[in-house]
C-alpha cells in the first residue's frame, strides 16, 4: 500500500497524473472513500475485536481490569470509524477560525482535543499495560509510540509543511511518513494483541448467543479426548 502511495505521488508530481480518478485514487493514503482508507481502518477494527475478546476473557476470569479492556475496545472501534470517515476533520475548521490559527503546530486544529484525549487515555489505560508481561508491555508501548508519533507529532510538523501548499513535495513527504508510522504502529499492535489472546486463551470459541440468548463472550473450546495409543 505504501509503495502504491509513493508511486501515485510520483506520477502526480512528475507527470501530472490525477490522484482523484482511476486506480491512483485508491492508493492515495490521504484520500477518502477509497481502498487506502479501508486498508488503514481495517486493522483498527481487528484490534477492537481482539481487545473485546480479551475483555470477555478477563471478565469471565474475574480480572479487575476487564472493564478497561472493554473501554479500550470501544476506543479502537471509534478510531476505526474515524479513520474511514475522517470525523476528526469536523473540528479543524471551527477551531482554526475560533483560535485564528494560520500555520504551525496546531494548523490541523483537531490535534488540540486529540492531545487532551490522548493524555487522558494514557492515564486511564496505564494500569492495563502495567498488568501485562514485560515483553508485551514493550511491544504495545512501541506500537502506540509509532502510531501516535505519526498521527500526532508528524501531523504537527505537517502544519509547517502545508505552508508550501498541499500539493507540494515537502508536505506530501511528511504526509507519507505520517501514514507509514500509523500503518506500522497499528500492525505491530494487532500482532501483539493476537499473541496475547493466544497466550491467555490458546483454544477458544466465540459465543454470540449464550443460554440466556443475550451474552457475547469467549469460552474455552472443548478439548477432544486423547486417542488411545
Amino acid at each position: 500500500m505504501l509503495l502504491g502511495h509513493v508511486v501515485t505521488l510520483y506520477l502526480f508530481l512528475e507527470h501530472g497524473v490525477s490522484r482523484e480518478y482511476g486506480v491512483p485514487r485508491h492508493f492515495d493514503l490521504n484520500g477518502e472513500g477509497n481502498f487506502a482508507s479501508w486498508f488503514e481502518s481495517f486493522p483498527l477494527l481487528v484490534a477492537a475485536m481482539v481487545t473485546f475478546l480479551l475483555a470477555s476473557h478477563y471478565r469471565d476470569s474475574g480480572a479487575p481490569l476487564a472493564h478497561r479492556w472493554a473501554a479500550l475496545s470501544g476506543v479502537l472501534l471509534l478510531m476505526s470509524i474515524d479513520e474511514a470517515s475522517q470525523l476528526h476533520d469536523l473540528f479543524t475548521g471551527p477551531l482554526r477560525r475560533g483560535l485564528a490559527i494560520d500555520f504551525g503546530v496546531f494548523y490541523f486544529a483537531w490535534l488540540i482535543p486529540a492531545v487532551a484525549f490522548l493524555v487522558l487515555a494514557a492515564w486511564y489505560f496505564a494500569p492495563v499495560i502495567r498488568s501485562l508481561p514485560a515483553s508485551t508491555q514493550l511491544r504495545l508501548i512501541a506500537a502506540a509510540g509509532i502510531y501516535f508519533g505519526g498521527a500526532i507529532v508528524v501531523e504537527m510538523l505537517s502544519g509547517f509543511a502545508v505552508e508550501n501548499g498541499r500539493k507540494s513535495t515537502p508536505y506530501l513527504t511528511v504526509l507519507t511518513f505520517e501514514e507509514a508510522c500509523e500503518i506500522s504502529g497499528i500492525l505491530l499492535a494487532v500482532g501483539t494483541l493476537l499473541r496475547l489472546l493466544h497466550t491467555v486463551q490458546p483454544r477458544s470459541t466465540i459465543e454470540l448467543l449464550g443460554a440466556g440468548g443475550g451474552t457475547v463472550g469467549v469460552a474455552p473450546a472443548a478439548t477432544a479426548p486423547a486417542e488411545p495409543r
